[in-house]
This record gives C-alpha cells, sequence and structure tokens, in this order.
C-alpha cells in the first residue's frame, strides 16, 4: 500500500439521502433490494449515485463527466453499502440509541461545509433538486447519526494500534520515503576488467596497420577512421573535422589538450592510450586561436580472458579478507578505483536511494562493519563494506500520521466484519439488473 500521510480519521458512513423511507411516494418506485422488512428502490440508488458524483466533484475535484462516470462505475459497491447502513441503522433502533437535536443540527451543517453550501436557500435548492425536503434530510441525518453511534460503540474501540504495527508499517513503506531511508558509511575494493597486455598487443598491431593505411592516402583519414571505430561506437565523433577556438579546447579531455597542443598541422600523432581505446591524432590547421583537428580510436576492450584473470584476483582478494586482514589495507593495495585506493577505498556516506538497484540490494543486507561477497559489473567487481549504519527514526508527528492510516484500514476491515454478521441474519434479496 503506498504510504500517504493524512492527519484526519474518516468514518466511512454513507448519507442515504432519499427521504422519509416509509410512505406511499415510494409505492410507484420500482423495487431493487429487499432488506429484511424494507425495500431499496431505484430513485433511491439513483439519488446515491448522484451524491457520489457529487462529492467526486467538490471533494476530490473529478470533472462533470468523470464523476458522473465514475459514480456509476461504483453503483453496484454503492447499493451493498447502503444496504449494510441500513441494517446498522436497524440494530441501532433496536438497541434504542438516541441522538439530540443539537447532534444533527451540527451533522447538517458539517454537510453543508463539505459540500460547499453557503447558505440555507443553496441547500434548500439542492434537496428540492435531489427530491427531497429539508424535513426528509434532518429524519434521514438523525437515524445516520444514530448509526453512527452504533460504529463508535462497537468499533471504534477495537482500533487501538501498537507501537509495534507502527515501526511494521513504516518498514514496509520506507522506499517512498526519501527522507527516511538508512544512510551507510561505505567502502568498497574495485577490480577492474582491464585489458592485460595481449589485448594491448592485438589493438597495437591494429592501430599500426590503420596507420599504414593512412600514410598511403591521407586523404582517406576519415574514411579510416570511421571504419574501425563504427562497429564499437557508430555515434562516436572519430573522423569527423572538429574545430575549436583555444579556449575551447581547454574543455576537451586531457588527453586530447596534451597531444593537440604539440602536434604540427599536417602530421599524424603516435598511438596514444586513452579511456576508451588507441587514439591516432591528425591537425589539418592550426592557429594561434583556432585548430581543426581529425582523430581515430581503436578499441581497446578486455578479452574473455582478461576479464576471467580479474575474478581470480577478487576470489584473492576475498580470501585475504576471510582470513582476517584488514579491508582498509586490501583496499590501498588492490583497488584499481584510484579516486578512493589511497583512503581505504572510502567512497562517503551515502544514502541508500543514491545506489543503483542491484549495489542497493546487495548493502541493504549488510550491517555495520561487515562487508560483501565480491559483486559483478558491467565495469569490474566489487566488495562492498559497510562501516555504519544509520537508521532514522520517526518523528511523534509522524507516529500518529501512521496510526490514523492504520486506523483507517483497521475501521474499513472491521466494519466490513461486523456489517457481514449483520447480513448473515438478515434476509437480502436483489434485483439489481445490469
Amino acid at each position: 500500500m503506498a504510504y500517504k500521510i493524512v492527519t484526519y480519521f474518516i468514518i466511512i458512513l454513507l448519507l442515504i439521502s432519499s427521504g422519509v423511507r416509509s410512505g406511499a411516494a415510494r409505492t410507484f418506485d420500482k423495487i431493487i433490494a429487499y432488506v429484511n422488512d424494507d425495500v431499496v428502490t431505484q430513485r433511491e440508488l439513483d439519488v446515491l449515485v448522484n451524491q457520489r458524483a457529487m462529492e467526486l466533484q467538490q471533494v476530490y475535484r473529478f470533472s462533470e463527466r468523470e464523476a458522473l462516470n465514475e459514480a456509476e462505475r461504483q453503483r453496484s459497491e454503492l447499493l451493498d453499502r447502503l444496504i449494510r447502513q441500513m441494517l446498522l441503522l436497524e440494530a441501532a433502533l433496536t438497541l434504542k440509541l438516541t441522538v439530540s437535536d443539537v447532534e444533527v443540527e451540527q451533522y447538517i451543517q458539517d454537510f453543508k461545509k463539505r459540500y460547499n453550501i453557503e447558505t440555507d436557500e443553496e441547500f434548500r435548492k439542492q434537496l428540492n433538486r435531489e427530491g427531497m425536503t429539508l424535513v426528509a434530510f434532518r429524519e434521514q441525518s438523525e437515524r445516520n447519526l444514530k448509526a453512527e453511534k452504533l460504529v463508535m460503540g462497537r468499533i471504534v474501540p477495537r482500533l487501538q494500534v501498537r507501537e509495534s504495527e507502527i515501526q511494521t508499517f513504516f518498514e514496509e513503506n520506507r522506499d517512498q520515503l526519501p527522507t527516511k531511508t538508512d544512510k551507510v558509511h561505505l567502502r568498497h575494493i574495485f577490480v577492474a576488467f582491464k585489458p592485460n597486455q595481449a589485448d594491448r598487443d592485438t589493438a597495437f598491431e591494429t592501430v599500426n596497420k590503420a596507420l599504414s593505411e593512412i600514410t598511403a592516402d591521407r586523404t582517406k583519414f576519415e574514411e579510416f577512421a570511421r571504419r574501425y571505430t563504427s562497429e564499437q561506437n557508430p555515434s562516436s565523433q572519430a573522423g569527423m573535422l572538429i574545430e575549436a577556438s583555444t579556449e575551447e579546447l581547454e574543455g576537451f579531455p586531457k588527453i586530447f589538450q596534451d597531444v593537440l597542443t604539440n602536434l604540427e598541422a599536417g602530421k599524424l600523432s603516435e598511438p596514444i592510450e586513452g579511456n576508451e581505446g588507441l587514439y591516432v591524432f591528425t591537425v589539418e590547421m592550426k592557429t594561434d586561436k583556432m585548430i581543426a583537428f581529425r582523430y581515430l580510436i581503436v578499441p581497446l576492450k578486455p578479452s574473455a580472458e582478461a576479464m576471467q584473470e580479474a575474478r581470480e584476483r577478487i576470489v584473492e582478494v576475498f580470501k585475504k579478507l576471510e582470513n582476517g586482514e584488514e579491508f582498509n589495507a586490501l583496499a590501498a593495495a588492490h583497488s584499481d578505483d584510484a579516486e578512493t585506493r589511497d583512503n581505504g577505498g572510502d567512497l562517503g556516506v551515502r544514502s541508500l536511494t543514491e545506489l543503483n538497484p542491484k549495489t542497493r540490494t546487495i548493502i541493504e543486507a549488510l550491517e555495520s562493519d561487515t562487508y560483501s561477497q565480491p559483486h559483478e559489473t558491467e565495469s569490474g567487481l566489487h566488495i562492498f563494506k559497510v562501516d555504519e549504519r544509520n537508521s532514522p527514526s520517526l518523528s511523534e508527528i509522524e507516529k500518529q500520521q501512521i496510526t490514523s492510516i492504520l486506523r483507517q484500514q483497521r475501521f474499513q476491515e472491521e466494519w466490513d466484519a461486523y456489517t457481514n454478521k449483520l447480513l448473515e441474519n438478515a434476509y437480502i434479496r436483489i434485483e439489481l439488473k445490469e
């Protein structure tokens, strides 16, 4: 269930706005249900459907068409609740429950306020549109209040919520409360999938072949660059003429700046290893303020053998952890993450919501001062360690809000259970046609 914060407790009672339930006026209306010695007519249910549509418009901001369609969809449910409410009223009358004129008047005022009815004249007109009189509405309000008293006496006392239930609800819905997510002080040992020497030798053979072809015909640099790059990275700018000012060049990767600053126009650079592979640059135009250049990349990817070597490395590191060696020291000695290696693999304090789903699943299972099994990603393998874990506590206001939600859930359950018993002992016959 979604965690939705509310600050009030709603007693679920339907207003049966069908006027006085006895009398000759109902004789000519179609009967759609028999409830013990009483009946439900087509008009009564139609009025209830229209009232639900009005509620959807004024309270829940539905459009008129949306409200009517939704209320009509709920027709069967509204009939069921109407029958249950009639049985509650019958039970209340049997128990001789009473309400005062003051309570009835307050009930009417609350109704008017809920539906934004500002004047008595507007209220009378609204009742007339529904085929009711003020006297009939007061009588029905009195009956509703008696049913409500029955509910308050029989059901509400059962709505106690224990502290353990509040905590369970919180834990089950924690994902929907970003400010209440655990924070962890996290470390890792990272063993990257890196090309081995055999992978580098293969890449250098390829780039040297490309250089030979380019040297033979410099005009085809773009064609050769496309051919050697497109299979690995079709969207790469490799081979395209790139023009940049000296100021713009400062925003390029460092490998570009270092090579292009010293490379003369018309020359080819030596193969240079970068993040994506082996680069070859050529400068077509160069002034004090502008440079126009192209580049070629031969991708340098780890082979299956190189990836297996990384897996074997992480297994050896994990064995050392299991044998009691200190995590920080192993990170400093074996991690390929240059940014965290010297700090013992320290990733800092992270909220669980910051982590990608797969990593989060691993971290959530770790208590303070524990580490994970090796975890493989596209770039390499990680061993994570949680130094410290902090779980935020609930404020008193938040506890009260969760209590309200749980009480509403329990009220519905208890209301259904109580009225189910009334249904079991009642004579019900429904003749509603779809």
